[in-house]
């Protein structure tokens, strides 16, 4: 993955190890031994936890190595008994360690236990460290040190889950903006093809027409549940959701149930979305389904408009509808309930409903709610 490859600031990281270990004083093999270590900084973003383990283990081996080195190798006064990488590895084990997708065998302690499979090579470390009572002075200067490296390394971790969480949100809302869309685009279109086949198959004199008319209508429904399902897949909605993510409940399947019933609908959503209690979300899908219930029972063959107005501290819905005509199919739906039980339903969710028609012989339900808990 792009994330774990070298960058040049890594060969920077490179350089400056190499050089603190070199001026430790140290010469021949305990030298070769100290710029493993360094070297190894260059892979610290593919492979973080080797790369702690190889400063780990430098530290460990380091004291061993000195007693069997010989004198020449033995450093002067005030050089340290553990690899300068030690902070480069502390940081790169915290940073780098937990915030990568691993798809490789070697990598499973990672994902079963992240926390200790970061933490133990550092502690290791800095036990490593401790080990040297007789240059206090400079085990708490690197101890210190580590310390830093190990908060820094924690602070860059989550800043890159953060990133990586607001370019995966920004994603998916670009995902889910898309399928609204197209759900609203293509159901309203395909829904007045059901609407018109369903009005041929009523009124065709040739039965082969309304045979063909039916055969059609049918076959419209089936692609608007199709094209629901398709929709609710590419958003991955959980029934909690509505378009973008916002807080009331999915209205789409009520739009999709009145398009195969023969009454198109149009969907819009206004404003900036806000979280509502789920008694107003109740309250409002039931809303929309009766009045949309109301359509097809009382003004059959007409368009219905449903839409969503987010407001500062409330949301408004409104359901309309144009004039229908006698002559039109619609299927059969169930009695619903009276605007009357409907409006109780809305004051019981803090809300205010008004009905009444429009000046071209329409009719209207509209209704506020509170995002507030009523």
């Amino acid at each position: 993955m792009d994330g774990a490859r070298p960058r040049p600031i890594d060969a920077i990281a490179v350089i400056v190890a190499a050089g603190l270990t070199a001026a430790t004083g140290y010469q021949g093999l305990v030298l070769a031994l100290l710029m493993a270590p360094a070297l190894s900084l260059l892979w610290m973003r593919r492979v973080p936890l080797t790369v702690a383990w190889i400063s780990a283990g430098t530290a460990l081996a380091l004291p061993v190595l000195l007693v069997f080195a010989a004198p020449a190798a033995v450093p002067p006064v005030g050089a340290p008994f553990w690899p300068p990488t030690a902070a480069f590895a502390a940081y790169g084990a915290m940073a780098f360690a937990g915030n990568r997708p691993s798809d490789r065998p070697g990598d499973r302690l990672t994902d079963r236990h992240p926390g200790a499979a970061q933490w133990l090579p550092v502690i290791v470390l800095a036990l490593a460290v401790l080990a040297l009572p007789h240059q206090m002075p400079l085990v708490l200067r690197t101890e210190t040190v580590i310390a830093l490296a190990v908060m820094y390394g924690m602070y860059t971790a989550a800043r890159a889950r953060i990133r990586r969480g607001q370019a995966e949100r920004a994603e998916r809302i670009e995902r889910e903006r898309l399928a609204g869309e197209m759900h609203d685009v293509v159901t309203y279109r395909v829904s007045r093809m059901v609407l018109q086949a369903g009005m041929l198959a009523m009124s065709a004199p040739d039965e082969r027409v309304r045979t063909a008319a039916e055969e059609l209508r049918a076959t419209g429904c089936e692609a608007l549940d199709e094209l629901r399902h398709m929709v609710a897949l590419l958003r991955r909605t959980s029934g909690e959701g509505f378009d973008l993510g916002l807080p009331l409940p999915d209205l789409r399947p009520l739009i999709t149930e009145s398009a195969c019933a023969g009454v198109p609908v149009e969907l819009a959503v206004t404003g900036t979305p806000a979280p509502v209690p789920g008694v107003v979300g109740r309250a409002a899908y039931l809303l929309v389904r009766e009045a949309l219930t109301n359509v097809r029972k009382h003004a059959p063959g007409a368009d219905a408009r449903v839409q969503v107005s987010y407001r500062p501290g409330a949301v408004r819905l409104s359901v309309r509808n144009t004039p229908g005509r006698p002559d039109a199919w619609v299927a059969v739906s169930d009695p619903g309930m009276g605007l009357l039980d409907l409006c109780r339903h809305v004051e019981l969710a803090g809300g205010t409903m008004e009905i009444g028609q429009d000046a071209d012989g329409g009719f209207r339900v509209d209704a506020s709610f509170p995002t507030s808990r009523p």
